[in-house]
């Protein structure tokens, strides 16, 4: 029997600017996001997120297609974010992203926790790994604005 870690996945990264730009910019998911981790590369067209305790994070598409990610648990502004997570999410069972925005000698340190991992969606949970690549594309959308 395979026993799966129900443990958070944890990620760090500097990111080259102030805490508040950052989180700005993690908020910004579309901007940042590769499409190639959404329902449908070809017609992606950005992710809509409602800036706001409660508010919905939704993936959109060219053909008017519209996939819930999840919503925002804790929400402040330069310092933490937590929302929910649905996406590639078979089994229907959200996880939980945390992340924490940091004051560093660089600028910023971002720490991503992807948890909230139980029985319900741990079959999901493999599916996670790849948070480094996505947190490349945010590092260079920071890197543009500058």
């Amino acid at each position: 029997m395979v026993v799966v870690s129900t443990a958070p996945l944890e990620y760090r990264t500097e990111l080259a600017c102030p805490p508040a730009r950052a989180f700005d910019t993690y908020t910004d998911l579309g901007s940042w996001w590769d499409p190639m981790y959404t329902a449908d590369a070809q017609t992606f067209t950005g992710v809509r997120v409602e800036r706001r305790l409660g508010g919905s994070i939704v993936e959109e598409h060219a053909d008017g297609a519209e996939y819930v990610w999840g919503t925002i648990t804790l929400w402040q502004p330069g310092m933490l974010l937590s929302h929910s997570f649905l996406l590639a999410h078979e089994t229907g069972v959200a996880s939980q992203v945390l992340v924490r925005f940091a004051p560093a000698a660089g600028g910023t340190e971002l720490h991503l926790q992807h948890g909230g991992w139980n029985e319900d969606n741990l079959a999901d949970r493999s599916r996670f790994t790849d948070w480094p690549v996505l947190l490349e594309g945010l590092r260079r959308r920071v890197g543009a604005i500058d």
